[in-house]
């Protein structure tokens, strides 16, 4: 877990529609949203809220959808 990074100050959480500020970046990999890249995984940076970063240390978010129309797939390690 780490601060906000690489983002606009006043960045949102960035799981599904979530407007909650964001407090963290974690790694996670995710299933692209394109019909055409599904069979891809890529890694990528998400922004977190408070709630949620607390839900990705517990278990993970792994299904659940970021604000780009990705699925998370699984912990980056």
């Amino acid at each position: 877990m780490i601060g906000v990074l690489n983002r606009v100050p006043g960045a949102k959480c960035e799981v599904g529609t979530c407007f909650v500020d964001a407090a963290y970046t974690e790694e996670v990999t995710v299933i692209p949203g394109d019909p055409s890249l599904r069979h891809e995984r890529h890694r990528m940076d998400v922004a977190l809220c408070q709630c949620h970063g607390d839900q990705f240390r517990r278990g993970g978010l792994i299904g659940t959808l970021t604000a780009y129309g990705d699925r998370i797939a699984e912990r980056a390690l």
